[in-house]
């Protein structure tokens, strides 16, 4: 049975315990495996069944060796995994450590940015259970394959990363989806550029400007994990009645990360 403020407890617990610079040194270079995936040995259904069905939080390698065997099992996904491999790289099956290598790092890169997706959806449940309001919020792969991350009564979300740089707002264009701003900033950098006596007094404002925004809105973790904070959630809460009102706070929310208010 759901506890939204205990399950949001344990899963930021979790998301914190991710050794996230030892992959990040591991499996930057590791990209020799990028291609659409077939359908069959997609990990959506894996990673929504156990991080949010049944909300049992596995550590990256136990999730992928888990996952591996699956689709090294069923005939389906194994039969797709053997053309894929082949077409792909003119290999066989039984080259494992190659291949199995290059399938990891692109795993992760999708499990990290799922579990992104899912902070999302436990701060929401805990907003609204603090708050005592009754929503629904739905997640799953079929959701994700047509580019909903949640969706809360007709109003689809779609959780999408921005740096810091001045860049253009695109959102999504299609009427009943919102497009949520999540930063993958570099804080210490930002942080360099407020003090630095090279960088020019309108962009140091900007910068400013910028880091209080990530700080209202956003948590970043001790192992640089960045979390949805209350406050972004509220907004969204506050006003999900009104689609209109929902997405005139996020672009609210999308200027201050961009410091232009």
């Amino acid at each position: 049975m759901k506890n939204p403020i205990e399950d949001l407890r344990k899963y930021r617990g979790f998301l914190e315990s991710i050794p996230m610079e030892k992959y990040r040194k591991e499996l930057k270079d590791v990209k020799w495996v990028e291609q659409d995936l077939p359908r069959e040995i997609l990990p959506l259904n894996s990673i929504f069944k156990h991080y949010w069905e049944e909300r049992k939080f596995l550590d990256f390698e136990k999730w992928f060796e888990e996952f591996w065997i699956e689709i090294n099992t069923f005939s389906e996904s194994k039969k797709s995994l053997e053309e894929f491999k082949k077409y792909y790289f003119n290999r066989t099956i039984e080259e494992n450590d190659w291949f199995k290598k290059g399938f990891k790092a692109r795993m992760y890169r999708t499990w990290i940015s799922v579990l992104t997706q899912l902070d999302f959806c436990y701060v929401f449940e805990y907003v609204c259970a603090i708050k005592g309001i009754n929503l629904q919020l739905e997640c799953n792969a079929e959701l994700d394959e047509k580019g909903i991350d949640a969706r809360v009564n007709d109003i689809g979300f779609q959780v999408a990363k921005i740096s810091q740089r001045k860049e253009a707002r695109s959102g999504s264009k299609k009427k009943k989806i919102i497009t949520i701003p999540y930063p993958v900033f570099n804080i210490e950098e930002i942080k360099r550029k407020i003090i630095s006596n090279r960088v020019k007094k309108e962009n140091k404002i900007r910068y400013q400007k910028i880091l209080e925004a990530f700080n209202r809105y956003f948590i970043q973790l001790k192992n640089g994990f960045i979390v949805f904070g209350e406050k972004y959630i509220e907004e969204i809460v506050n006003n999900i009645n009104d689609i209109e009102k929902v997405r005139e706070a996020v672009n609210k929310i999308w200027k201050e990360l961009s410091g232009e208010s």
